[in-house]
C-alpha cells in the first residue's frame, strides 16, 4: 500500500507549500457527465493537454486534464491530472486532482493514499487522519504503513502536531511494534526523548530482534555519546550475532571514531558472510583504501562487482585510482575505458587523459579526448577546457591559444566558453580581448557572478577604472555573497581606493573561508600598509609553507619584506 508510489510523487511532496485546500468548486459527484468522450470538444481539449505535456508545459496540461476529468467523470483522466500535477510540483493542482480522483473512485487505495500524503505534506493532519486510519485497517500492509508514515511525518514542520497525530492513529494497535516505533520516531524529533525511550522499550519487548528499532536507538544515543552507541550495538550483537544491519552500523561508527582496526574486523565478518551484499563488499573496500591497503581494497571491489553491484562504473573509478597509485597506468586506463556512458563518463575520460598526459605525452592525451564525437554541448566544453589546460599547464601557451581561438565560432552562444577564453586572453596579455569577452559573457548570462568578478578584479588589479571595478564586484557579490574570491576582489578594490580598514574586513572574511595563497598575499599586503608588518609576515610565511611556489604570494612577500 504505502510503498508502491509514483516516483515523481515521492520527490514532489517535499516541495509543497505550507497550506492549501482542495478546490471542489463546480464539481458535483452526483451530477451527470457534461461531455461525452467522443465529442469534438473533448478531443480538442485532450489534444491541447497532450501537446502541452509534450512541450513541457505541465501546469497547463494538468489543468486541462482536471477540467476534462470533472466534465466526463473519468477516473483515468483524474489520475492523469494528479500525476502531471505532482510532476510539475503544483501543490494546489495536485490536491484538486487527487480529491476528484478519490471522489470518482472511492475504492482506489492509490487515490486515497496520494491524497493523504498530500494533506500530510501540507500540514493538514486533521483532514488526513480519517484517510490514514482507513488505510491502516488493511492488515497485510499495516506494518509497512506505519513505517512509511515516519517518512511522511518527518516533512511536517510542526513536530509536536506530528507526534499527536501518530499517537492518535496508533492507539488501536498497541500490540504492534511498528506502531510504537512510529511514536518513538516522532517523539524523538519532537524533542520528547523520554517518550521515545519508553516506546522503544515497548518495541524491544514485543520484538527484541528487530534491527530497525535497535538502529534507531543507536542513532539517538550517538547524537550525544558515540562511544555509548558502540556499547549499545555490541550488546545487541552479542544477543543476535547474525544482525547484519546492526553490525554494519557498528562498523561504520567504529570508522567514524577512527578505530580502524576494530572496524576492519567487523567489516570482514560482514563481507565473508553468506548473506553479504555487494554494498557491504564496497564499504569494506573503501575502508581498506582509508587504511592504504590497496590489495585488500582491490579484492573487495572485485567482489562487489561479482556480487552484482548496481553501479559498476563507480567501482571502475576506484580500481583505476588503485592501479595508477601502483604505477600501472595502462591498467588504470583499461578500467576507465569501461565507462562509456552515464554520470561518470565525463570524469572518467578527463581522468584518463590526465593519466596519459603524466605518463605518456600531452599530444596523446589530447588525441584521446578527440576520439569522442557524439558529445553534448556541456561535454564538448569540458573536453575543450581539459585540452586547453593540458597545453597551458605544460608551457604550450600558444597551442592553448590556437585551440581556443579555433573553437570560438562553435561556442558563440556559450557564456562559459567566453569566460574561459577571456581568462586565457588575460594570461596571454590581451586585456582588451579579455574585457570584450567578459562583457559578452555577461550579456549572454546576466547573473554570471564569476564574469562580473573577473572583470572587476582585472580593473582593480591593474589599478584602473576603480569605480567601474567596484560596481561589477558589487553585482557579483549580490549574486554569490559568500564566495571567497569575490570577497577578496571587493577587498582588493577597496585597497586600491585607499579604504584599508574596509579592505581588511573583506579580505579577512575571504581568508577565513578559504586560506588561498593569493588571498594570503592580499591580506598580508593590506596589513603591511596598515603598519602591522609582523602580522603580515606571519600570514605570508604560514601560507608559503603550504604553497611555496605560488608566484603571486612569493612576489608579494619578496617585494614588501
Amino acid at each position: 500500500m504505502f510503498k508502491n508510489l509514483i516516483v515523481s510523487f515521492t520527490i514532489f511532496v517535499s516541495f509543497l507549500p505550507v497550506s492549501f485546500a482542495a478546490n471542489e468548486d463546480n464539481f458535483n459527484i452526483n451530477s451527470p457527465a457534461q461531455i461525452q468522450e467522443a465529442s469534438p470538444e473533448f478531443v480538442y481539449k485532450f489534444l491541447l493537454a497532450e501537446i502541452a505535456a509534450q512541450r513541457g508545459d505541465l501546469n497547463s496540461a494538468g489543468h486541462l486534464y482536471l477540467d476534462l476529468a470533472k466534465l466526463t467523470k473519468s477516473v483515468p483522466l483524474a489520475q492523469r491530472a494528479t500525476e502531471i500535477a505532482t510532476a510539475s510540483r503544483n501543490g494546489r493542482l495536485a490536491m484538486d486532482s487527487a480529491e476528484i480522483w478519490r471522489q470518482l473512485d472511492k475504492e482506489s487505495v492509490e487515490a486515497q493514499q496520494i491524497l493523504a500524503e498530500l494533506l500530510i505534506a501540507s500540514g493538514n493532519l486533521g483532514k488526513a487522519r480519517p484517510l490514514i486510519e482507513e488505510l491502516l485497517k488493511q492488515e497485510k500492509t499495516r506494518a509497512d504503513g506505519f513505517l512509511y508514515l515516519n517518512s511522511l511525518l518527518a516533512k511536517v514542520e510542526n513536530k509536536k502536531n506530528a507526534l499527536r497525530f501518530i499517537v492518535s492513529v496508533a492507539k488501536p494497535y498497541e500490540k504492534m511494534p511498528e506502531a510504537h516505533f512510529s511514536i518513538a520516531h516522532a517523539a524523538y524529533f519532537a524533542g520528547d526523548k523520554t517518550l521515545a525511550e519508553k516506546e522503544l522499550d515497548i518495541v524491544e519487548k514485543l520484538d527484541p530482534k528487530w534491527e530497525t528499532a535497535a538502529l534507531f536507538r543507536g542513532y539517538m544515543i550517538a547524537q550525544e555519546w558515540p562511544e555509548k552507541a558502540l556499547e549499545h550495538y555490541k550488546s545487541f550483537l552479542r544477543k543476535y550475532p547474525s544482525s547484519n544491519e546492526v553490525r554494519l552500523e557498528y562498523a561504520k561508527t567504529l570508522t567514524q571514531l577512527k578505530k580502524y582496526d576494530l572496524a576492519k574486523k567487523e567489516f570482514l565478518k560482514l563481507v565473508n558472510g553468506s548473506l553479504a551484499s555487494p554494498e557491504i563488499s564496497l564499504t569494506v573496500a573503501l575502508l581498506a583504501l582509508e587504511l592504504e591497503d590497496r590489495d585488500l581494497a582491490e579484492k573487495y571491489l572485485n567482489q562487489s562487482l561479482e556480487r552484482g553491484y548496481n553501479y559498476p562504473d563507480k567501482i571502475y573509478m576506484y580500481l583505476a585510482r588503485i592501479y595508477e597509485e601502483k604505477n600501472e597506468p595502462n591498467v588504470a586506463i583499461k578500467y576507465l575505458d569501461k565507462i562509456d556512458t552515464g554520470n561518470l563518463f565525463l570524469e572518467a575520460k578527463l581522468y584518463a587523459a590526465d593519466i596519459i598526459a603524466r605518463h605518456k605525452s600531452i599530444d596523446e592525451a589530447v588525441i584521446s579526448l578527440d576520439q569522442y564525437k557524439n558529445l553534448n554541448e556541456q561535454e564538448k566544453l569540458k573536453f575543450l577546457q581539459a585540452k586547453t589546460s593540458l597545453y597551458f599547464n605544460n608551457n604550450r601557451q600558444q597551442d592553448a591559444w590556437t585551440l581556443m581561438s579555433k573553437q570560438e565560432e562553435n561556442f558563440k552562444k556559450s557564456p562559459e566558453f567566453k569566460f574561459d577564453y577571456a581568462l586565457l586572453a588575460e594570461k596571454m596579455g590581451n586585456t582588451l580581448l579579455m574585457e570584450q569577452l567578459l562583457k559578452e559573457a555577461i550579456k549572454l548570462k546576466p547573473d554570471y557572478a564569476l564574469a562580473y568578478n573577473a572583470l572587476g578584479y582585472s580593473y582593480a588589479d591593474r589599478n584602473i577604472k576603480l569605480q567601474e571595478a567596484k560596481k561589477n564586484i558589487e553585482i557579483a557579490l549580490s549574486i554569490l555573497p559568500n564566495n571567497h574570491y569575490i570577497l577578496d576582489s571587493m577587498g582588493w578594490v577597496h585597497y586600491r581606493l585607499g579604504n584599508l580598514d574596509i579592505a581588511y574586513q573583506f579580505v579577512k572574511k575571504a581568508f577565513d573561508i578559504q586560506e588561498d595563497p593569493e588571498i594570503a598575499a592580499h591580506l598580508g599586503e593590506i596589513l603591511w600598509r596598515q603598519g602591522k608588518k609582523s602580522e603580515a609576515k606571519k600570514i605570508w610565511n604560514d601560507s608559503l609553507k603550504v604553497h611555496p611556489s605560488n608566484n603571486i604570494l612569493v612576489e608579494t612577500a619578496r617585494k614588501l619584506q
